[in-house]
């Protein structure tokens, strides 16, 4: 597999902008930032753009055990980056090895609150592009879902039987309707097993089995296996309700740049702004003998700001170390980090 098709197909004159993430799960919310933060980047500044995940590496120099020693043959060819976004894990080694003019290690939540004063939204990598890509994918795969779908992004549930009462207690003022519970990497099994199967009992103790359908995507159960499907991104274009489960920006965020208000259980935040905009809702806040109504928003998307904040401060370095004195300095500066001073 080559990364080079992940470049942007801005001018490859500009600076070389590398997100490696190693051997971190490219699945999560913050690989999700860091692609999105450095491909807007990598636009804004005319530069090439290079994703990278150990996995690659592995791929493009097989029998090499070392990804660090991979990592280098790929910079032989590729030239080093300018400016790279990683994992903390990797900062001394990178900082003193590539020395880049800007390394943004952060993860999502503190780039949020550094650059703009706020962990209500995270970034993310999602574009109206890719929604609509990956919606019709999600249509192609569930072709037997017809009715209208409330999408069900679950990290995990402690009060179970509230959340399945209040959901089928909604449900039941539709005549058609499917949950489409969706896991996460961070989703228990035995929760998901434990919600999913309590829904459709209720279901059937409220004689809704011809007209509700309940529907899950067990991100363990495909873990690791190839050519499998991943309903999540289709499933949040596709879906006219969405309801987030436990603590995650990242569920919440990306659901509001496809321009829908999120309704949320139990969440890791108050999320006090988001819910003045109207944006976000309690779950519980929704009167169980209404239908769900969930009102068509503005893409709410805070990608392109953060990328805006760092290309600022990236180009005050750039003018800071421009020409063979900033270089140098550069490099002396690499050397003392390497020796510990």
């Amino acid at each position: 597999m080559s990364v080079e098709t992940a470049q942007s197909p801005a001018s490859k004159s500009g600076p070389m902008v590398m997100v490696y993430i190693g051997d971190d799960d490219p699945t999560r919310g913050d690989s999700h930032g860091f692609k999105g933060i450095g491909l807007r980047m990598a636009q804004k500044l005319g530069g090439r753009f290079h994703y990278i995940e150990d996995k690659h590496l592995s791929e493009m120099y097989p029998g090499m055990p070392d990804p660090r020693q991979a990592l280098s043959m790929y910079m032989d060819k590729h030239g080093k980056p300018d400016i790279l976004l990683s994992r903390a894990h990797y900062y001394g080694g990178m900082m003193t090895r590539i020395t880049p003019l800007m390394m943004v290690k952060d993860i999502n939540e503190g780039l949020s609150s550094d650059l703009l004063g706020d962990t209500s939204l995270v970034s993310h990598h999602l574009t109206p592009e890719i929604f609509d890509e990956h919606g019709k994918k999600f249509r192609a795969h569930y072709k037997d879902i017809k009715s209208p779908i409330v999408a069900v992004m679950m990290v995990n549930i402690h009060d179970v039987e509230n959340f399945a009462q209040h959901m089928i207690a909604k449900s039941a003022q539709h005549d058609e309707l499917t949950v489409f519970i969706c896991t996460s990497r961070r989703t228990y099994q035995d929760n998901y097993i434990k919600l999913k199967g309590r829904l459709e009992e209720l279901a059937q103790e409220k004689g809704l089995g011809a007209r509700l359908k309940i529907e899950g995507y067990n991100f363990h159960e495909h873990l690791g296996k190839e050519n499998t499907f991943n309903p999540y991104i289709g499933l949040i274009k596709e879906a006219e309700h969405i309801v987030v489960t436990g603590d995650s920006l990242s569920m919440v965020s990306e659901p509001l740049a496809a321009g829908k208000r999120v309704m949320v259980f139990e969440p890791g935040h108050t999320y006090g702004r988001l819910r003045e905009k109207g944006l976000v809702i309690p779950f519980n806040e929704c009167a169980a003998d209404k239908r769900f109504e969930t009102p068509q928003i503005e893409p709410v998307n805070v990608t392109e700001d953060i990328a805006n904040r760092l290309v600022d401060k990236f180009n005050k370095v750039a003018k800071k170390y421009a020409g063979p004195v900033g270089w140098a300095v550069r490099k002396y500066e690499g050397i003392k980090r390497s020796l510990g001073f």
